[in-house]
């Protein structure tokens, strides 16, 4: 693995102004990664819903809460917050129908995205990223806005967030809501991640940790930005396309690796190597969403599409079936979106055939 210094001024969190992404993608033996003990098992708690029928979680933090998306009583999805057995509706931005809340910091700051529409019904609404800090929730704009008569709004998605409050995601640009740009929001504002790339034409910042070292993709590749170094983390071979999703405090990197068939792996990068997950015994495609210090990744497994998958968690880079380690009848558990540092892990499931958000503790 390769990287290029990057040359410019800095920025206050040590990014620097240009990404120069190069590098290559190298699969390693399974000894790369310490063999951690499988948990034994979980008690699965249902988080319930916003009085509609469904809800998702997308993360939580280190205290055990919980933030996601649910529908209302008038079937609309809302933020929520899930902290001591309640759920709490976070609302939108002004004028706003549907909100997501996608990540929490240990210090309880949540970010997301929402509809936002003050200017009246007559136009269109737009979403914007929002942070939620103490009990309200503000806009954090957009890279760029045309602003027409009935635009008032750019759009943007809040993905991550460090516990220092640091946040990444993804804006339109000047070329349209298809050529979307990575952004850095700190206090003075939204940077432009996308734009300090060469020959960039389209960004994604997924997640960050507590030193802001910023994953994501660009251009179709995933990519690592720290230390004012930038990597292209590669494809695994035979593939086209890769993604980055998460980042721990110790610089293991997850990700996912897609042929032109669609086909995808999950992989963890980790010292400047890479390996992938595969999947479940029987299942085509994975796909890896988070992972915490440990090293423990989750994802889902499924077909080739993962339409149809189960919520997996990789330890010591083994395939492990949730469902196989939860005794509560009913659940099929499909997705796992998140786990934190003592091995919570929260995600999507059917519960009697509704979609639930769940929350495992481990036994």
């Amino acid at each position: 693995m390769t990287a290029t210094r990057i040359i410019g001024r800095k920025f206050r969190n040590g990014l620097g102004i240009r990404l120069l992404i190069v590098g290559s993608f190298a699969a390693t033996a399974a000894t790369l990664f310490a063999q951690r003990p499988a948990a034994q098992g979980y008690a699965i708690t249902d988080l319930g819903t916003l009085g509609g029928t469904s809800s998702e979680a997308f993360g939580l933090n280190n205290l055990g809460d919980v933030v996601g998306a649910s529908t209302t009583a008038t079937a609309v999805p809302h933020a929520f917050l899930h902290r001591n057995g309640l759920m709490f509706d976070l609302g939108t931005l002004p004028g706003g129908s549907a909100s997501y809340a996608t990540a929490i910091n240990d210090r309880g700051d949540i970010v997301g995205y929402s509809g936002i529409n003050a200017y009246g019904p007559q136009f269109r609404e737009r979403t914007q990223a929002f942070a939620w800090v103490d009990g309200t929730m503000h806009a954090l704009g957009a890279l760029y806005c045309r602003c027409s008569f009935n635009v008032r709004y750019g759009t943007s998605r809040a993905l991550a967030i460090a516990n220092g409050g640091q946040i990444v995601g993804d804006s339109e640009t000047n070329r349209g809501e298809s050529f979307r740009h990575a952004f850095f929001w700190q206090e003075n504002g939204m940077r432009d991640l996308g734009a300090e790339v060469d020959g960039a034409w389209s960004s994604y910042a997924d997640g960050i940790n507590d030193i802001n070292e910023v994953v994501g993709t660009v251009n179709g590749r995933a990519f690592l930005a720290r230390d004012g170094l930038s990597q292209e983390l590669g494809v695994l071979p035979g593939h086209t396309s890769s993604d980055a999703r998460a980042i721990n405090n110790k610089g293991q990197v997850v990700g996912n690796s897609v042929a032109a068939d669609g086909i995808s792996h999950a992989f963890l990068w980790n010292l400047g190597t890479s390996r992938t997950l595969g999947t479940l015994p029987g299942d085509i495609s994975s796909q890896a969403q988070a992972l915490n210090v440990g090293g423990d990744v989750v994802g889902r497994s499924g077909v080739a599409d993962l339409s149809a998958a189960r919520a997996v968690i990789w330890q010591g880079g083994v395939a492990i079936d949730l469902n196989r380690l939860i005794t509560s009848s009913g659940w099929i558990l499909t997705s796992a979106t998140g786990i934190n540092d003592s091995g919570q892990i929260v995600g999507v499931g059917l519960r009697d055939g509704q979609v639930r958000a769940f929350l495992l503790n481990p036994r």
